[in-house]
C-alpha cells in the first residue's frame, strides 16, 4: 500500500476501506512453515534447562512442640552444611542439635520457617564433628519435605544416614515422620539454585497452583485465580517439581508465538511482516523470562493480545452481505478473552476502556457508511450491537471471572461459596491499595518505557569467586527503546493518515498505561509494563514497513534492525536464563545503567 495515494478521511472515519481483500489474510503454506519453525525455536529457548523434573514429594509435618527425631550417621562425620526443603505452611521453628556420642548435645542451627522459602532449599553453613543430629519442633506449622547434611568438598552426595529414631512422645496426629524428611536424599543438591527451587513470585503463584491440586488453604489471594489454574495443569502432569510448576507458563509463552503471528498476519496482511513481528517477540527478553517462570503475567498478556485483535477485526468487518451477523463472532471472542484476562490480574481490566473506545470508533464508521449508503437499518443494528455488548462484555466476563473461583472456594477451610466472591474482591482492593512498603526493585510508571529499573528475579548464591548468576525481568534494549521511538513516530504518521492499525495500537497502549498514573497502588514494578511490549513490537513493524514502502534501502533497515535485535538477545541471554558468567562481564558488559541492579 502506498501511503502517498491514501486519502485523508474525516476524524470519525479513521481509515477508508482497506485495499486488501480477505484473501490477503489467508494463510499460505509458507505461513504454516514459519509458524511451526518460530514456535519450535521459542519452545527450545523456553524449555531448555527450565528446571529439574524431580523434587522431594513426601514430608514430615509435626503436630506439637517437642516432636523430634534423631539422625544417626553410623560414625563420626564432619558436617559443614545442612540443606532444608520446605513446603506450604512454612511457619514455625525447629531446633537442630549435634552430638558425637548421643549424650552431650550442642546447638547446630535454629531455623525459623518462613513463607518466602516455600519449595526452596535453605542452607545452614556450620562446621561440626558429629555422629548424631537431632531435630526438635519449637513451634509447629511447617512441612519439612527433605533435609540433607553435606561435607565440604564432597558436593555430589549428602552424608549417608544409617539410622533414624523418632521421639517416643511424638504426637500421633503428626503427618509423616522424620523418615519422610530423609527418604529422598538423591534429590538434595549441595548448591541450591533456580533449577531445584522457586524464586521471586513463584513462591505465591506456583505454590497456589499446588494448593489447588491438593485442596489446601490458598496462601495467595491477592490476584484472581485463573492464572494459577493454568499453572495447576503443569503440576498435575509433572508433580510439584520446578519443571512442573513452570511448565504451563512455558506452554502459554510458546503458544503466544503462534497467536502473535496470526495477529501480525491479520493486521499487516503480509507473511513478511508476520514473520518479522514474531521473530522480534522471540528475541524479546521479557517474553522469554516470563515463559520460563511460574508467573501469571504470561497468560494475562496472551489473553490481552487476543481480545484487542478480535476487536480490531470487528472494526474491519463490513455489515453488508451477512457481515453484520458474522461480526458478532469477533465481539464474542473479544469479550470472552477480556473476562479471562481480568480473571488473571486486575490490571488487565484496564484494557476494557480501550476496547470500548475501539468499539465506538467502529460503530461510528458503520453509522457513517450506512448514512452515505442510505441504509435505514444501520441505527437498528447499532442498537442491537450495543445491547449485545451488555452480554458479551459485562455478563460473559462476569461469568468467566466468577467461575474461576471454583478451585479457590473448594480449597478454603471456611464454608465459603460463590456469594463470597464479592468479599474476595474487596479484600483484594484493600490489599493493593494498602501496599505502601518500599521494594528495592520497585519503579514508577514514568520510568518503565526507558527500562530504568528492571526487576531482579533471582541471584545465584554460593558461587565460585568472581562468578555471577542472575535472572532479571529486562527486555531487549533495541526493542524497548526502538519500540518507544517507533510507537511515537507511528502515532504521528498514523494520525495524519487515519491508519486503523495505529489507532488500535495507540488505544491499547494508552488504556494499559494511563491508569497506572492514577492507580492507588504506590509500589509498582517494571513487569506491569508487559502488556505494552507486544504493542511496541507491532509499532516497530509498522514503521519498518513504512520505510520499506518509501525507500529502496528500507529492507536494509529492516535487516539491520533484526540483526542488532538478535545480537542483543544473545548478549543478554545469560540474565534471561540464569547462566553463570563472570562478575566482571556482568558489571562491565551487561549492567549498562547504574540502576540495573543484578
Amino acid at each position: 500500500m502506498d501511503y502517498h495515494e491514501t486519502t485523508r478521511s474525516a476524524p470519525l472515519q479513521w481509515g477508508n476501506a482497506s485495499r486488501h481483500s480477505r484473501e490477503d489474510r489467508r494463510w499460505t503454506p509458507l505461513d504454516i512453515v514459519w509458524v511451526i519453525l518460530l514456535t519450535a525455536v521459542s519452545a527450545i529457548l523456553t524449555f531448555t534447562d527450565l528446571g529439574n523434573r524431580t523434587a522431594p514429594q513426601t514430608y514430615w509435618m509435626p503436630d506439637k512442640a517437642g516432636d523430634h527425631f534423631t539422625v544417626d550417621f553410623g560414625e563420626l562425620r564432619q558436617v559443614d552444611r545442612l540443606n532444608l526443603y520446605e513446603g506450604p505452611g512454612a511457619k514455625g521453628e525447629t531446633k537442630i542439635e549435634a552430638s558425637k556420642d548421643g549424650q552431650t548435645w550442642e546447638s547446630y542451627a535454629e531455623v525459623e520457617h518462613k513463607t518466602n522459602r516455600v519449595f526452596t532449599w535453605k542452607s545452614e553453613d556450620k562446621t561440626v564433628e558429629a555422629r548424631y543430629m537431632r531435630f526438635t519442633t519449637v513451634r509447629p506449622g511447617y512441612r519439612l519435605y527433605e533435609a540433607a547434611f553435606f561435607t565440604k568438598g564432597i558436593q555430589s552426595n549428602p552424608i549417608p544416614v544409617m539410622n533414624l529414631e523418632a521421639g517416643s512422645a511424638n504426637s500421633a496426629a503428626s503427618i509423616g515422620s522424620g523418615a519422610e524428611a530423609f527418604d529422598e536424599q538423591e534429590l538434595a543438591p549441595y548448591r541450591p539454585d533456580y533449577r531445584n527451587g522457586m524464586y521471586f513470585d513463584e513462591i505465591y503463584h506456583g505454590r497456589t497452583a499446588y494448593e489447588f491440586v491438593e485442596r489446601m488453604e490458598p496462601y495467595e489471594n491477592t490476584h484472581p485465580p485463573l492464572g494459577k489454574i493454568v499453572l495447576e495443569l503443569g503440576v498435575r502432569m509433572f508433580d510439584m517439581t520446578p519443571y512442573g510448576w513452570r511448565f504451563m507458563a512455558g506452554v502459554v509463552g510458546t503458544l503466544m508465538v503462534s497467536v502473535f503471528y496470526a495477529v501480525a498476519k491479520g493486521m499487516f496482511m503480509r507473511t513478511r511482516y508476520a514473520f518479522l513481528a514474531t521473530l522480534l517477540l522471540i528475541l524479546e527478553g521479557f517474553h522469554l523470562v516470563h515463559s520460563r517462570s511460574a508467573n501469571v503475567d504470561i497468560t494475562g498478556v496472551t489473553f490481552t493480545i487476543i481480545m484487542f485483535y478480535a476487536m480490531y477485526r470487528y472494526g474491519e468487518m463490513q455489515w453488508r452481505n451477512g457481515g453484520f451477523r458474522r461480526s458478532f463472532g469477533y465481539l464474542a471472542l473479544s469479550g470472552l478473552f477480556f473476562g479471562a484476562a481480568a480473571a488473571v490480574k486486575w490490571n488487565y481490566l484496564y484494557g476494557g476502556a480501550g476496547l470500548a473506545i475501539l468499539l465506538a470508533f467502529a460503530l461510528l464508521r458503520r453509522w457513517r457508511e450506512g448514512r452515505m449508503a442510505g441504509d435505514f437499518d444501520t441505527a437498528k443494528r447499532i442498537v442491537l450491537t450495543l445491547m449485545s455488548c451488555i452480554i458479551l462484555f459485562v455478563a460473559v466476563p462476569a461469568v468467566v471471572y466468577t467461575a474461576t473461583y471454583e478451585p479457590f472456594i473448594a480449597s478454603t477451610k471456611a464454608e465459603d461459596s460463590y456469594k463470597d466472591v464479592w468479599q474476595y474482591q474487596k479484600n483484594m482492593y484493600d490489599y493493593h491499595k494498602g501496599v505502601k512498603e518500599e521494594h528495592p526493585y520497585g519503579s514508577k510508571w514514568y520510568t518503565w518505557p526507558l527500562m530504568l529499573r528492571p526487576v531482579w528475579y533471582y541471584g545465584g548464591k554460593d558461587l565460585e569467586q568472581g562468578e555471577a548468576q542472575s535472572i532479571a525481568a529486562i527486555g531487549n534494549p533495541l526493542i524497548w527503546w526502538g519500540g518507544l521511538a517507533a510507537l511515537l513516530a507511528s502515532w504521528w504518521l498514523g494520525w495524519r493518515r487515519r491508519d486503523r492499525v495505529v489507532l488500535t495500537l495507540a488505544v491499547a497502549y494508552l488504556s494499559f498505561y494511563v491508569p497506572w498514573m492514577v492507580a492507588p497502588r504506590s509500589v509498582t514494578f517494571l513487569y506491569h509494563y508487559f502488556p505494552m511490549v507486544p504493542l511496541l513490537i507491532l509499532s516497530i513493524v509498522w514503521m519498518l514497513r513504512w520505510f520499506e514502502e518509501r525507500s529502496y534501502k528500507g529492507r536494509r533497515i529492516t535487516l539491520a534492525f533484526g540483526i542488532v535485535a538478535a545480537g542483543l538477545f544473545i548478549w543478554f541471554y545469560p540474565i534471561y536464563t540464569g547462566i553463570t558468567i563472570s562478575r566482571e562481564w556482568m558489571n562491565i558488559a551487561i549492567r549498562w545503567l547504574p540502576s540495573w541492579g543484578f
